[in-house]
C-alpha cells in the first residue's frame, strides 16, 4: 500500500478541470511534452509504431543551410499535424535559430490549442555535444 501511495505522489499532476475534456488532456505542459516527444523520436524508433515521430533527429546536426533549415521546419509541421491533433500550428510562424558559437539549434513553435483557443509557444534549445 505504501508503494502505491509513493508512486501516486510522484506522478500526480495539478490539472485544472478545464484542461481535461473527454479523457483528453489540454494542459500546456502536457502538450509541450508531447511536442518534444514527437520531435525527439526518430521514425522507426518505436518498435510497435515505426511511423511515429519525425525526421528532425536525422536532420538536426547535418551541415546546416537554408534548404536544410526549411526541411527541418517542414518535418516539424508534418509530424505535429499527424501526431498532435489537439493543437494547430501555422507553418509560417515556425522558427529555427542556429547558433554556431555554441553548436546549438533552437526550435520555436507557436501553436493554438484547438479546444480552448489559447495560444502558447514551444521553445527548445538543442545543443550538439
Amino acid at each position: 500500500m505504501a508503494v502505491q501511495r509513493e508512486f501516486a505522489d510522484k506522478w500526480a499532476y495539478d490539472l485544472d478541470i478545464q484542461s481535461i475534456h473527454n479523457g483528453e488532456i489540454y494542459d500546456i505542459n502536457v502538450l509541450n511534452q508531447s511536442i518534444e516527444t514527437i520531435l525527439a523520436t526518430a521514425y522507426g524508433e518505436r518498435l510497435f509504431n515505426p511511423s511515429f515521430g519525425s525526421d528532425v533527429p536525422y536532420r538536426l546536426f547535418n551541415i546546416m543551410s537554408t534548404a536544410q533549415g526549411e526541411r527541418i521546419l517542414d518535418d516539424v509541421a508534418t509530424a505535429l499535424k499527424k501526431w498532435e491533433d489537439r493543437i494547430t500550428i501555422n507553418k509560417s510562424e515556425l522558427k529555427l535559430k542556429i547558433n554556431v558559437d555554441d553548436n546549438s539549434v533552437t526550435i520555436v513553435i507557436p501553436y493554438t490549442i484547438k479546444r480552448s483557443k489559447l495560444r502558447s509557444i514551444f521553445k527548445k534549445k538543442i545543443i550538439n555535444t
